[in-house]
């Protein structure tokens, strides 16, 4: 089994456990697990050969057993017993955006609801108010819900999508006489949500890219076969295409392939693409087209080819611009690794500053921080940084906005930090006008400096919660807060829309990982890209400034 199939298990378990209405502090573990497991940056069956797989942080001699048992078997007995105690549909229902576990053991337990027919049909008759704590928003939530579900059923996070477009790619490219390779079309753009893998190969003999494709471990399904193209499905239900072209088309084929629908028709219209052959690079078939080079992440005809035509394109953000971290967590709260292994990665990826913002003491089942406990990791990040040179760690906090509006700690304490990230973590029902309100009052506060995942949304799990992100961010441009891309590519939030208006006011832009591992550090690329379909420039991101200068930024 891979690390992922072992963390998918785990996860799975998770869910069940809550299903169950478990111990809270086991369905922890189990996330936990899965979240180290799948970050691990060493294969687990070689950790495995090496009796090791106990010594992974977080890893108990009882979980260790658990990993041991999926890597001999394929799976575990637990998991066999929990997947007939809990019914497959109840799964199926926490794919539902905004549907949780104790809604949904609710349903159970009082209408016996176990799958996706039974909850629709009793959302339409009404029957959902009849459950104690539920009523008519919940009968609409849930319709609501279900249609989000069958429009994003056919896609696939940006984070799932990408690693899976560049493993494929790597095992295609291995293939003999490949040129050239490279995932297109929506994982290119950097879209948050992923219809289909489509990978570009420029290749002599088609045959053998087409044996290369079939040869690939993860390929489940092959749908369709033609002269220059395969169809099919990976793992995880991943549609795929893999186009195939001589090598002198491969450029204006690369064009053609990574912009949407609409970009290709103005950018190609009455072009014919025989006369854009023997490019040697996108640029060059730019220039043939009359227009400046335009990023992949803005191909998506929302006014760059305008700009294009005119040489009026900003220059955008790009991953070497970023010297430091603001958002991450360790283990003092329910982050994996502790103050000095998140440091080296940090230092590894060349920042010179990283922020530790463990949750606020309000979120108990994520190990939220004491007032005492912050103190203590507040010396602790001291003494670590007496032993650093030309790098810095930042003693911060991702502090809960609690239902009033009101922070989770007193402003004294907001006070003796570096910076303070409020956050929403609860209440995520509240109508536009308290949810508004509520966060807005948390930008009124003069100790905070960060609002961190603006809208709340989980792709493909959570929609945002209601809003009225035209006064948030006028609050955010008169207090001068930062907002957060939260670069995980489950949130990606803000998206692209609101970061774009947000920088066209003025408002600053902190993009964050929000790891919780070391290797989640590298989520950043995701928020990047996010950033730059916003058309955001350097200028506009603060990740790019020198400490001091954004030390004083929020402290003035």
């Amino acid at each position: 089994m891979t690390n992922r199939e072992v963390a998918w298990i785990l996860n799975v378990m998770a869910d069940m456990l809550e299903l169950k209405n478990d111990n809270p502090y086991r369905v922890k573990a189990y996330r936990k697990a899965a979240r180290t497991v799948y970050h691990l940056d060493e294969d687990l069956r070689d950790v495995y050969l090496r009796n090791a797989v106990g010594e992974i942080p977080g890893i108990g001699s009882r979980m260790r057993d658990q990993i041991e048992e999926m890597l001999e078997t394929g799976s575990c007995n637990l998991f066999a017993q929990l997947r007939h105690e809990v019914p497959q549909g109840l799964l199926d229902m926490l794919s539902i955006p905004g549907l949780g576990h104790k809604t949904i053991r609710n349903l159970y337990q009082e209408l016996g609801i176990d799958n996706l027919e039974e909850l629709a049909a009793a959302a339409e008759a009404g029957q959902i108010r009849t459950v104690p704590g539920m009523g008519a928003k919940t009968e609409s939530n849930i319709l609501k819900g279900i249609d989000l579900l069958k429009q994003s059923r056919e896609k696939t996070t940006l984070g799932l999508a990408a690693p899976a477009a560049e493993d494929f790619s790597r095992h295609i490219r291995r293939a003999p006489g490949i040129v050239a390779i490279s995932p297109v079309g929506s994982v290119r753009r950097g879209k948050p949500l992923v219809g289909d893998i489509d990978i570009l190969v420029a290749a002599e003999d088609f045959n053998n890219v087409r044996a290369q494709v079939v040869s690939y471990g993860q390929v489940q399904d092959i749908s369709r076969v033609g002269i220059d193209y395969i169809q099919g499905l990976l793992q995880h239900n991943m549609k795929f295409e893999v186009i195939m072209v001589k090598p002198e088309d491969y450029y204006h084929s690369l064009t053609w392939t990574t912009g949407s629908k609409e970009f290709r028709e103005l950018v190609f219209r009455g072009r014919d693409r025989n006369h854009l052959q023997g490019m040697e690079s996108e640029e060059e078939v730019f220039e043939h087209l009359g227009l400046q080079y335009i990023p992949p992440e803005m191909r998506e005809n929302r006014g760059e080819i305008e700009k294009a035509r005119i040489n009026g394109l900003p220059v955008l953000l790009k991953p070497s611009d970023i010297i430091g971290e603001l958002h991450v967590h360790t283990d003092w709260s329910d982050g994996a690794h502790n103050l000095q292994d998140m440091a080296s990665m940090a230092q590894k990826m060349g920042y010179c500053f990283l922020a530790i913002t463990d949750h606020s003491q309000s979120l108990h089942i994520s190990g939220g921080l004491s007032p005492k406990r912050l103190r203590d990791q507040g010396q602790a990040i001291d003494e670590l940084n007496q032993e650093f040179k030309e790098f810095t760690l930042l003693k911060g906090s991702e502090v809960d906005i609690l239902k009033d509006g009101n922070l989770d700690y007193h402003d004294d304490i907001l006070q003796s930090l570096d910076l303070v990230i409020a956050s929403v973590h609860s209440h995520f029902k509240l109508d536009a006008k308290q949810q508004t309100a509520r966060i807005i009052k948390a930008i009124e506060n003069p100790y905070v400096h960060i609002i961190g995942h603006l809208t709340g949304r989980l792709l493909n799990r959570r929609p945002p919660y209601e809003l009225y992100v035209d006064q948030i961010l006028a609050a955010a441009y008169e207090h001068q807060k930062v907002l957060e891309i939260n670069a995980h590519p489950d949130r990606l939030d803000i998206d692209e829309d609101i970061a774009r208006k947000a920088a066209q006011m003025g408002i600053k832009i902190a993009i964050n990982s929000d790891a919780h591992d070391g290797k989640g550090l590298q989520l950043l690329k995701y928020g990047i890209m996010t950033a730059r379909r916003a058309w955001l420039r350097e200028k506009d991101v603060i990740n790019t400034w020198e400490l001091d200068r954004i030390l004083d930024y929020f402290h003035h």
